[in-house]
């Protein structure tokens, strides 16, 4: 006989630093058939630790029945959800990579169990990162950090991934041997493995990449003497390629679904010396231009003529907009997808060729799947550089197109 649907209050938004959120009627059995939704939102610059007390839902091989989903943000992105449980194994500690985390139950019409009872609190300093990618930042910056901090990150992503840290401001008190204030790097998840790097001062610490799936980071404060502390963001799997070959195609995480929020991917081409790249879009749709500031402030692609967001900037794109193709001064390029907490969208696809360029000729030449071959000529007077673009093999070209700088 079917159970008809309880109504039951559950669910809400907790802004309170720390709380506890249990299963309706707890320890009690559940309802049938109940949807709860609860989002937590902590302070900014905080994380919010996840920490289950009693886990006893009804069992199913794909948690098709009674389960709980858990997610890195807004429950409306699947590229948040850090995992769906059942049974009565407790998942294990969650920590948000920023200040929002969802929790939502599901149970079915058959069937009952006591529930779950789950603690949270904001977790200023450290904590367990498992999403593509993430930030993480010392406590209160861009404040002065606070004296006898001891913070550490296990960053851990999918076995078939290695990460990479890039850190985007660092001031730490200075000293040598960087004994009183410092990041340390280990390239495994505990201080046994391979040491990567230490760091204090403030010089930014270079790209680290590891060799596993798990990346430690550790953060130590003395009792004197602070800084306005760090801030970095690392990457991983799909958020993460080096592409060499001549030719090839790239999309945004979980392309034609909807992308992650909170991502920092980075997809960088390097060719062999001699080569240029030129660069298509054939989709994009990204969250729109801030309708103030007519900015990309949102999520955005953006291409850089080198291999280091240092280079120089080819161009920002948001929304549905339509980029030109892309030309390349030498053999790298750089894209970045850079999105925010909120809304997403189905992201981008691009595509790349390579070609040899002649310093003598000033001529470039690109070959696609089909061995149609297009060239670029650069003639250069004085300061104008005239492009004629699309010459087919042995320049004969049925259409000529012309484009002035």
């Amino acid at each position: 006989m079917a159970v008809n649907h309880v109504d039951v209050k559950c669910g809400g938004i907790l802004s309170a630093p720390s709380g506890n959120i249990s299963s309706p009627n707890f320890p009690g059995l559940y309802p049938y058939n109940i949807d709860c939704s609860w989002l937590i939102v902590v302070a900014e610059g905080s994380s919010v630790l996840l920490t289950f007390h009693h886990f006893e839902l009804e069992y199913h091989t794909n948690c098709a029945y009674d389960y709980i989903k858990i997610y890195n943000g807004i429950p409306e992105d699947d590229g948040n959800l850090l995992g769906t449980f059942c049974g009565d194994i407790s998942p294990p500690q969650f920590t948000s990579s920023w200040n929002v985390m969802s929790i939502i139950f599901h149970s079915d019409r058959h069937v009952a169990y006591r529930g779950f009872s789950v603690g949270y609190r904001k977790d200023m300093c450290g904590g367990v990162l498992t999403g593509l990618s993430g930030i993480i930042s010392s406590p209160g910056y861009p404040q002065d950090y606070s004296n006898n901090a001891d913070c550490s990150w296990a960053i851990h992503v999918s076995n078939t991934s290695v990460v990479t840290l890039v850190f985007l401001d660092f001031q730490l008190e200075n000293n040598e041997g960087c004994n009183f204030d410092f990041v340390a790097l280990f390239d495994g998840p505990t201080v046994t493995h391979r040491h990567l790097g230490k760091y204090c001062g403030a010089e930014k610490p270079p790209h680290t990449v590891t060799t596993s799936n798990q990346l430690l980071v550790l953060f130590k404060s003395d009792f004197n003497i602070g800084g306005r502390g760090f801030k970095a963001y690392y990457f991983s799997g799909e958020c993460q390629q080096v592409l060499s070959a001549v030719s090839g195609n790239f999309s945004s995480p979980h392309f034609p679904n909807i992308y992650p929020n909170n991502i920092n991917c980075h997809w960088t081409i390097t060719l062999a010396a001699g080569y240029r790249i030129k660069l298509f879009f054939p989709i994009m749709d990204l969250e729109d231009r801030n309708s103030l500031s007519d900015e990309c402030d949102y999520d955005s692609v953006a291409v850089y003529d080198g291999d280091s967001q240092t280079d120089a900037l080819l161009g920002c794109w948001c929304g549905r907009e339509e980029p030109h193709s892309l030309l390349s001064k030498g053999n790298k390029l750089l894209v970045v997808l850079s999105t925010d907490r909120n809304e997403a969208h189905r992201g981008f696809t691009a595509s790349y060729l390579g070609g040899k360029y002649s310093l003598y000729r000033h001529l470039i030449c690109f070959e696609n799947e089909a061995l149609n071959i297009f060239c670029h000529i650069i003639i250069l007077k004085s300061v104008l550089i005239i492009l004629i673009v699309c010459m087919l093999y042995s320049l004969k070209c049925l259409k000529w197109h012309l484009r002035l700088y």
